[in-house]
């Protein structure tokens, strides 16, 4: 028979499982289900979400289990997708998570995965320097009478600042730049580009 996984949105509320002995002159109750020796166990694998595009996976290797497994993630992130033939969480945003397996004897399964993100090809040089240059170190700002960002150390030492007045936190609550605004791309590459640690790449 055909095994069945699926993904079921949120998770599961399980009680454990009783099972009920009767009299001799009654049917005989069901076997017991030994969950520690037949019930599912899980590896879980992330792959990284590149910066901007919510597109990290959990893949969820699953053994043993008795009939049919429903999968569940938590929390469940906007857009998330499951390939039930691989038990592959698709377009995943960064985060840790929660996974749980149940096969048909609530026999369970579950651990935490983190996704984490990844700059991708993103470069100080072509992707950061380029937004600084035009919003950052211009007149009256971060062009010299002020920290001086058109040098990079100074604005890599800003950047590494992970502190209310860091490069980070301004971009972030809107507090930089003074002038203008960042698009939601150019907000999300200089984010990125920090955590990855602002090399000079």
């Amino acid at each position: 028979m055909k095994r069945i996984i699926k993904h079921a949105l949120g998770m599961l509320s399980l009680t454990a499982l009783l099972v009920a002995c009767g009299d001799d002159d009654e049917t005989p109750p069901p076997m017991m289900v030994d969950c520690a020796t037949t019930g599912p166990s899980i590896t879980l694998t992330p792959t990284a979400s590149v910066c901007g595009e919510d597109d990290g996976q959990v893949a969820v290797a699953i053994t043993g289990g008795n009939g049919n497994l429903t999968v569940t993630i938590d929390p469940t992130p906007t857009g998330i997708n499951f390939d039930g033939a691989t038990a592959t969480f698709t377009d995943v945003q960064p985060g840790t998570y929660t996974v749980e397996v149940v096969d048909d004897e609530n026999c369970t399964a579950s651990g935490s995965v983190t996704v984490d993100f990844s700059a991708g090809n993103l470069s100080y040089a072509n992707d950061i320097d380029p937004i600084i240059q035009a919003k950052c170190s211009i007149a009256g700002c971060h062009d010299g009478t002020q920290p001086d960002f058109s040098d990079f150390a100074t604005f890599q030492t800003r950047a590494q600042d992970l502190g209310a007045g860091g490069v980070r936190e301004r971009v972030k609550t809107g507090d930089m730049p003074r002038s203008g605004s960042l698009t939601t791309e150019e907000l999300s590459n200089i984010l990125c580009w920090i955590d990855e640690g602002a090399l000079d790449n």
